[in-house]
């Protein structure tokens, strides 16, 4: 049985951004700080709140939620909170936070 503590986050992605962290143009990825992310991205410590990021090395991403979907194993160089205020990415405005994911290499590919 596979230990749930140890896998690998699985993000789902429209298939345009997961085409273009494919080859190579898109270098990040954003996440709201909702307690969905900050469960998968955070440890909590004994007073019950999250005070430290998992040391998280790779993600995988998939196209919507199909059986046979597009999916990748992707190197995670970091991962952080950020807030916006010089450059501001699509769908953000100035003073947005959210969990920054820079991406590295891709190391796996399925169905694609």
């Amino acid at each position: 049985m596979k230990n749930k503590t140890n896998s690998i986050p699985v993000l789902i992605i429209k298939e345009g951004y997961f085409n273009e962290i494919l080859n190579g143009t898109k270098i990040e990825e954003y996440r709201s700080l909702s307690e969905h992310y900050f469960k998968m991205f955070c440890k909590k410590g004994k007073d019950g709140y999250y005070d430290e990021i998992k040391p998280i090395k790779e993600i995988t991403l998939a196209v919507g939620y199909r059986k046979d979907r597009k999916t990748a194993v992707i190197e995670v160089k970091d991962l952080y909170i950020c807030a916006f205020e010089k450059e501001i990415p699509p769908g953000f405005e100035k003073g947005d936070e959210c969990f920054v994911i820079e991406l590295g290499k891709v190391k796996k590919t399925e169905n694609v």
